[in-house]
């Protein structure tokens, strides 16, 4: 997509409160939940690269996970998610950054692939869709106006929420969010993993299906609505 370098960071740690060690659960194939997101992020046609963003206490945890498939990856501040994202960035030069999170690993390649088009058609800062299952959408920001809101920013919600910055200042940011595509079209089905039950269910999303990693939302979102 011209000179531009894409690149979808996904933020990783190992000290979730509400489920321990959940980056290192077993998923389909018994892959851990982090290996089975970055495969999936890599399946993009639109992405240059997957960088993982982590800590330093999480690093030891996943370090295998990244050094047996070569991922690119960062350590950066624990607290402070947007300085995080900002010098990943920076360190791979990336002009703009694909916001994923090592809870999702349902997060739809169709869709990200179709808001990255639509990013850069419009020359927006952040682009989302807002009607997708949670857990399945990612965020689309350009580096400058990443690195705008974590120069700006006092606010710890918004160090932590990496694009909080930017929506509650809208009027200095180009946002985009188009209508969602019909089939990436269900807000009531949750595909995050904060908690065992939610685990589970993802699970078993991927059992349906074989425990092929790759299988998108959009499948998932047509067999809901045919009670298949």
């Amino acid at each position: 997509m011209g000179s531009k370098k894409i690149a979808v960071i996904l933020a990783v740690r190992h000290n979730s409160t509400r489920l321990f060690n959940k980056a290192s659960l077993p998923l389909a194939n018994e892959e851990t939940m982090t290996e089975l997101i970055i495969k999936r992020l890599r399946s993009s046609e639109i992405a240059d690269d997957v960088i993982v963003a982590t800590t330093k206490a999480s690093f030891p945890f996943i370090e295998k996970t990244i050094k047996s498939l070569n991922a690119s990856f960062y350590v950066g501040s624990e607290s402070d998610v947007l300085l995080r994202y900002k010098e990943a960035s920076e360190k791979h030069n990336v002009d703009i950054i694909v916001r994923a999170t090592g809870d999702n690993p349902l997060v739809s390649i169709k869709a990200l692939d179709s808001i990255v088009h639509h990013h850069i058609k419009t020359n927006a800062d952040l682009s989302y869709y807002d009607l997708m299952p949670h857990g399945s959408g990612v965020e689309v920001i350009n580096f400058d106006a990443l690195k705008y809101a974590s120069d700006s920013s006092k606010d710890d919600f918004e160090k932590e929420h990496i694009t909080q910055y930017i929506y509650r200042n809208d009027n200095k940011f180009k946002i985009e969010k188009p209508i969602t595509p019909k089939e990436f079209e269900m807000p009531s089905l949750i595909t995050t993993v904060d908690t065992l039950e939610q685990y589970e269910n993802v699970k078993k999303i991927f059992q349906k299906y074989n425990n092929n990693i790759y299988i998108d939302i959009d499948t998932i979102i047509e067999d809901i609505k045919n009670g298949r």
